[in-house]
């Protein structure tokens, strides 16, 4: 049993066996035809089939090879493209540092100036102060001369009437 799986198994890998060489008669018989003996026969079948394999592999080996190609291109080019797009997203980036650092001045101005500015209580300290001394009623430098023109005017009409007639 052993031996026939061996046989089968030779037979996968090689082919065929051998024939035996054909019996010859009693009278020598016929000869056989000149030519290939079998043997050449299942060899060269052996050779043509290797070479097929040989041949289909190559094809193949050449189909990865061109489809190995076209990836590393289609990597290049992404590469490329990806890179343009970093540059680009850094150049971005650097813009909105920028805008970034000028805000945050701007809100460092601001916060100054507001701590310059008077608070709440300041601002009633004031309104009372203003309140109590009450500037409405205060006058004017033009209303004082007025008032006192009027007053030296009911105290000293006489002289009035003299300047007058002193003009003419």
């Amino acid at each position: 049993m052993v031996d026939e799986a061996l046989a089968l198994q030779d037979q996968a890998a090689f082919g065929p066996a051998p024939l035996p060489p054909p019996r010859k008669g009693l009278f020598g018989g016929a000869k056989p035809a000149p030519g290939p003996s079998p043997e050449i026969t299942g060899l060269t079948e052996q050779l043509n089939g290797l070479a097929a394999r040989i041949r289909v592999s190559e094809e193949r080996f050449n189909e990865l090879r061109k489809k190995v190609n076209f990836i590393e291109q289609n990597m290049l080019t992404n590469h490329k493209k990806l890179l343009g797009d970093v540059k680009t997203s850094n150049a971005e980036i650097d813009e909105l540092r920028h805008k970034f650092e000028a805000v945050e001045d701007r809100v460092i101005m601001i916060i100054k100036e507001l701590q310059l500015t008077a608070r709440k209580a300041d601002i009633n300290v004031m309104k009372r102060y203003i309140e109590f001394w009450d500037p409405i009623k205060f006058v004017t430098a033009d209303q004082v001369e007025r008032i006192a023109r009027e007053i030296l005017d009911e105290h000293n009409p006489v002289q009035e009437e003299g300047a007058e007639n002193q003009e003419r």
